[in-house]
């Protein structure tokens, strides 16, 4: 038996034609409200125990899809089945209050959840330990940072001891460390069968977490299969109709270009400009760029392969680091620092890309184009390097 069955959904808003919101001021001009489908006809299984993503660009359909799994709307047509005690990560904002304390706000979240009163403060220190908030636990929310919010969030759903729990974007954003900690915890959950969903722009987190991949594209229903081949063919996707030119040296290039890649350096730990490391030190990216066409904002991402057998040793954004890049207009320089690189002696390769901020396309991207060499000898395999960002 499926713990999840959606079988021909559709969820349908009704909106005023000019976009603007109803009031009692504009009601004299109120005119008929027009149909806008957010999902339509998507049908998908999942398993007890298993864990499925849910991807796709902005506007997709995935936040609605999930807010039809938690039961907070309704599908318009078909119908969601679910088998199972849900907890859900959905937003920041869903079931918090500003001027409520942090203990305040868990003892709702966890009520929500499913537990009991006494369960849920019973718990309460298991929250606050996992969040790294014990001591802010009697402040208001609203002085917490958004990173302190979904400490406190995440820690919270998990707490409950889900049967199955959904997951919307909540982990592109915080710091690296306790992003990590949140994943492990993920895989503990997957480990006695939790039923877990999860939406991502981060195809790396995808690929880690997920069995099987649901892939939304207006509404509909694109393709389901395994994550490999489906994320494969959501990242060609991305560039179909995208002009791209390969290289003599294996590399290729490819943006509808409003923002360009200008240049990219290579610098090492003293930085001193050039394509060898040593291992278990440091590395900055600096990534210049200029801008033909303003755009309200970007992703900047770089990821590392091995030379050889294409092997991917990191895969690393500022989206998926919560840094925010834009507006850009004119002209400047985004910096990947690299405080340490736990990688093999050897050949490798860059990739570095711009991107529209929906990850919907790439304005730049240069795939295998920037060689560097590994000396000395450090631990192996792929990673997630402890980093920052900086914009000028």
């Amino acid at each position: 038996m499926s713990a999840i069955t959606v079988a021909g959904v559709g969820k349908r808003y009704r909106r005023d034609p000019s976009g603007r919101p109803r009031t009692l001021r504009s009601m004299p001009e109120w005119r008929a409200r027009t149909d806008s489908w957010a999902l339509r006809d998507v049908s998908f299984d999942v398993g007890r125990g298993e864990t499925v993503g849910l991807i796709g660009g902005n506007g997709s359909g995935k936040s609605t899809m999930l807010r039809l799994l938690a039961g907070l709307t309704r599908p318009t047509e078909g119908r969601v089945e679910v088998h199972g005690r849900v907890s859900g990560l959905l937003s920041l904002g869903d079931g918090v209050h500003p001027l409520l304390s942090g203990e305040e706000n868990a003892l709702t979240l966890a009520l929500l959840g499913g537990l009991t009163a006494r369960q849920a403060r019973a718990r309460l220190p298991q929250i606050a330990g996992f969040a790294e908030l014990e001591a802010e636990m009697d402040q208001p929310l609203r002085t917490y940072s958004s990173g302190m919010r979904l400490r406190l969030a995440f820690a919270t759903a998990v707490a409950v001891e889900p049967e199955i729990l959904l997951v919307d974007e909540i982990l592109s954003v915080g710091d690296l460390r306790f992003q990590e900690k949140c994943l492990v915890r993920l895989e503990e959950m997957q480990s006695v069968g939790v039923t877990i969903v999860v939406t991502s722009h981060y195809m790396a987190q995808v690929r880690r977490l997920c069995s099987r991949v649901v892939w939304l594209s207006g509404g509909q229903r694109r393709a389901v299969g395994p994550v490999d081949e489906v994320v494969d063919r959501y990242e060609r996707a991305m560039t179909e109709g995208v002009p791209s030119v390969a290289g003599t040296d294996g590399s290729v290039r490819m943006g509808s270009g409003e923002v360009e890649i200008v240049g990219v350096r290579l610098l090492d730990a003293a930085g001193r400009p050039g394509e060898r490391v040593v291992a278990g030190q440091g590395m900055t990216v600096e990534i210049e760029y200029l801008v033909h066409e303003p755009v309200p904002g970007a992703i900047f991402g770089v990821s590392a392969h091995t030379e050889g057998s294409g092997e991917r040793c990191f895969d690393l954004s500022t989206a998926a680091d919560g840094q925010t890049v834009g507006p850009l207009s004119g002209s400047g320089r985004v910096c990947l620092h690299l405080d340490r690189l736990d990688l093999v002696g050897g050949d490798y390769r860059l990739d570095v890309g711009i991107y529209e901020a929906g990850w919907d396309r790439p304005y730049d991207y240069r795939w295998h184009a920037y060689p560097f060499e590994v000396v000395g000898a450090s631990v192996p395999g792929p990673l997630a390097p402890p980093h920052r960002w900086s914009v000028t």
